[in-house]
């Protein structure tokens, strides 16, 4: 029940914006607190009391951001509705913790008690002025409360279901050090993307490629696409190391935009060499080969994502004799019920055909 979700709830997200056939309970998401995200999009963090005015709260830590010891911050979305009950009322077994009710309403807190709120300021001049760093911009999805040293946080436990207050088994300190680290990348990444030599900016970038902070990750990955053609050796030389082959499809779309037409020639050496892959693989897959492995770095999974990343890059860089390689892995997609899945997996060859028809117009 307690187990950190963030990782999962950050590639749940982004799988559903690519890919039309991720499972539709996605669209039963609710917000649920993500510590990274939060800790990277916040301006401020604090750790903070409960005063005896309700949204009201007093600055004990500074974690991030500009706010000192003893500032005064007023978040009314934190304010407990009338009839909030406190954590020792909660329900304990995990049938009723999931229906959702009381516990999905802020809780009632004694004045003194603790919390640590992930906040991002707005520009409208009022003294409510915060907002939540959190995806969904729920308030109650970017604040970790502590009742009796054990921490608490909004998290959705089964989907479809509510985002409910529950225990969370990480400890203060540890949450106050990963937030420092996660502040102390952010900063080195600012430093990183100011370079402007491509080569020495793409070297510096490839230390983030494989970061285990996801927002560290997306922003390397898209800072190497803006670092033009001195990048392309780093580039390509993580395309070729196994260390980096779950970020394949990423590097790819990175080299496609740093080398531009460019490199429209090796773009499709390498969709060729998808096409033979697939043309091997095709034949021993059943049909649902997709969802038989979900695991967060599935090879197949990344294999389609390549691929599918390969024909938009030769989309974009408009290499004319991609239009060959592209109605080949159309027609081999076709060929095979298992490739050709009507849930979703069938965007490959229809994107194959837009390829194909876009050159036969011009």
């Amino acid at each position: 029940m307690h187990r950190n979700i963030s990782v999962s709830l950050h590639r749940c997200l982004l799988s559903a914006v690519v890919f039309s056939f991720v499972q539709p309970s996605l669209a039963g998401i609710r917000p649920a607190f993500v510590l990274d995200y939060c800790s990277w999009h916040a301006t401020d963090i604090v750790l903070v009391e409960v005063t005896p005015k309700p949204g009201v709260f007093r600055v004990m830590e500074p974690w991030k951001g500009g706010l000192k010891a003893g500032h005064l911050v007023i978040v009314s979305e934190l304010q407990p509705p009338t009839g909030a009950v406190e954590f020792v009322a909660y329900p304990r077994e995990f049938d009723d913790i999931v229906k959702g009710g009381l516990n999905e309403q802020i809780p009632a807190q004694r004045v003194g008690s603790q919390m640590v709120l992930f906040l991002k300021e707005s520009p409208e001049a009022s003294s409510d002025h915060w907002k939540s760093a959190d995806p969904f911009g729920e308030m109650k999805a970017s604040a970790v409360w502590i009742d009796g040293g054990q921490l608490y946080a909004f998290r959705q436990l089964v989907n479809p279901g509510p985002s409910v207050l529950v225990p969370w088994d990480m400890s203060l300190d540890k949450m106050r050090d990963r937030v420092s680290a996660i502040d102390r990348i952010e900063l080195d990444l600012v430093n990183v993307t100011a370079i402007e030599d491509g080569a020495a900016r793409a070297e510096s970038l490839k230390l983030y490629v494989r970061s285990d902070i996801l927002e560290a990750r997306q922003l390397a990955l898209s800072e190497l696409g803006k670092s033009g053609p001195n990048s392309l050796p780093v580039i390509r030389e993580m395309l070729a190391d196994p260390a980096f082959a779950d970020e394949g499809a990423e590097l790819v779309k990175a080299f496609a935009e740093a080398g531009g037409k460019s490199v429209g020639k090796e773009l499709n050496m390498r969709l060729e060499e998808q096409v033979k892959f697939w043309q091997a693989t095709a034949p021993t897959l059943s049909v649902g080969w997709w969802n038989q492995d979900a695991s967060p770095h599935a090879p197949l999974r990344e294999r389609y994502m390549q691929t599918w990343e390969l024909v938009l890059a030769l989309e974009r860089v408009h290499y004319q004799p991609s239009s060959t390689t592209a109605e080949q892995l159309g027609n081999l997609w076709r060929s095979f019920p298992q490739l050709n899945d009507p849930s979703g997996l069938d965007q490959m060859a229809t994107e194959c055909d837009k390829l194909v028809a876009d050159f036969r117009a011009n």
